[in-house]
């Protein structure tokens, strides 16, 4: 009769762990959240929302590690200074008057190069 009753015990408590992975399971796998899909959002084409800026190439700033600069005069006092992302290809003379729009990204500035801010550099074009 012991070994019945033990057996019952037995039994009740495998149950009771298989209902009790099972809900941990369920409730793990229905807190998870959703993945947005960060390529849908960098593909968005964001020229169509950027206002065209006008500035130079300059290459001054070369000695201490910085290759390309564009230095935008905005309307305000401020001078803006970006570091294009990407190569200029043909526009990266110096001096050159150019026209284009921008992005600012989330990088390091490139080792030794303190004056300006990384962008994506788009839709260029000579003044």
């Amino acid at each position: 009769m012991l070994f019945l009753k033990n057996r019952v015990v037995s039994k009740k408590i495998k149950q009771l762990a298989i209902y009790t992975i099972a809900s941990c399971f369920i409730f793990f796998i229905s807190c998870k959240t959703k993945q947005v899909s960060i390529e849908a959002t960098t593909n968005e084409d964001s020229s169509t929302n950027s206002i065209q800026t006008k500035g130079i190439v300059s290459h001054k700033y070369k000695p201490q590690g910085c290759e390309t600069i564009i230095v935008c005069a905005s309307t305000n006092t401020d001078t803006l200074f970006l570091i294009p992302a990407t190569p200029l290809q043909e526009f990266d003379t110096d001096g050159l008057k150019i026209s284009f729009t921008y992005h600012i990204v989330r990088i390091h500035n490139p080792k030794g190069c303190h004056q300006g801010t990384p962008a994506q550099i788009s839709n260029i074009k000579k003044q």
